[in-house]
């Protein structure tokens, strides 16, 4: 046994020195490519593991290349917003400032046509519950705005100033319950009393019964109620019932929006403004 042995070693002795001298000849011997047999097997054996890296790190340059673009296109779509809400947000103030630009020229054409000595006053303030309905504006005494005198806007009489300071004025719209203005019915000349009660369409009172008053008919004011030079529109006959007594029972919508008020005119001169109305050159107020 332990001669076989001892052969079995040199055996395998000789056959490692020759493998060894084999890889030994081939790191020599070169190919037409120029590289060694050993090098050639090396890559041979090598080559798989060698592709699975490479397509590994390709994906993960690619997924770093995905998140970069995620992250840049998010990036820019956050600027995007911004710039979009800033753009919105400036076309929202020339919009503003345009329809500004149209309430001051057509209360600048009323005031040059019919009131010119009056106060242009933008609204601060505006109470329009059922029982009060006043507006607070931005003219007072030092503009020579004073208790009585008479309100109006583009679309008609508007109210009376009932406190005025130096700087700050108080109206009481014609349709407060306490508020009103002489009306004259454009059609057929009846006259009467435009009554306010606050929310919903004013009374035209003291009309006599066999006045022609049909929905439909404008009213303005009559100017002998004091304040209001005639001329200015009030509102639009909506429903005529049926006589109470001597009078009709008469309901009238205002002309002008109350809600949505924002400049007026303070007529500080009612006599010049009377005057102006009553010029056959000028047309009545619509």
């Amino acid at each position: 046994m332990a001669g076989l042995t001892d052969t079995r070693k040199n055996a395998l002795l000789l056959v490692a020195m020759l493998f060894a001298q084999l890889l030994l000849v081939s790191g020599r011997v070169k190919r037409a490519g120029g590289s060694t047999l050993l090098e050639t097997g090396v890559l041979r054996a090598s080559s798989p593991v060698l592709e699975a890296t490479r397509t590994v790190g390709g994906g993960v340059t690619s997924v770093a290349e995905r998140l970069h673009e995620i992250r840049t296109a998010r990036t820019e779509n956050v600027l995007l917003r911004k710039e979009l809400d800033r753009l919105r947000t400036e076309v929202g103030r020339t919009r503003e400032a345009a329809l500004e630009n149209v309430r001051l020229r057509r209360l600048l054409e009323m005031r040059q046509e019919l009131a010119p000595r009056s106060v242009g006053a933008t609204v601060l303030a505006a109470n329009l519950s059922a029982q009060t309905r006043m507006i607070v504006v931005d003219r007072g005494t030092e503009d020579g705005v004073r208790p009585d005198l008479p309100v109006v806007a583009w679309g008609g009489a508007v109210g009376r100033v009932v406190y005025a300071d130096r700087h700050l004025a108080k109206v009481r719209l014609i349709s407060d319950p306490n508020g009103g203005a002489a009306g004259l019915v454009q059609r057929s000349r009846a006259q009467g009393m435009v009554l306010g009660r606050g929310e919903g369409p004013m009374s035209l009172a003291y009309v006599p019964s066999y006045a022609d008053v049909v929905p439909g008919d404008r009213v303005v004011t009559s100017g002998k109620d004091g304040v209001f030079p005639r001329g200015f529109a009030i509102g639009q006959v909506v429903a005529v019932g049926a006589d109470a007594g001597v009078s009709k029972t008469i309901s009238v919508v205002p002309e002008v929006d109350f809600g949505a008020l924002e400049e007026v005119l303070v007529l500080v001169d009612r006599l010049a403004v009377a005057q102006t109305l009553a010029d056959p050159s000028v047309p009545e107020r619509e």
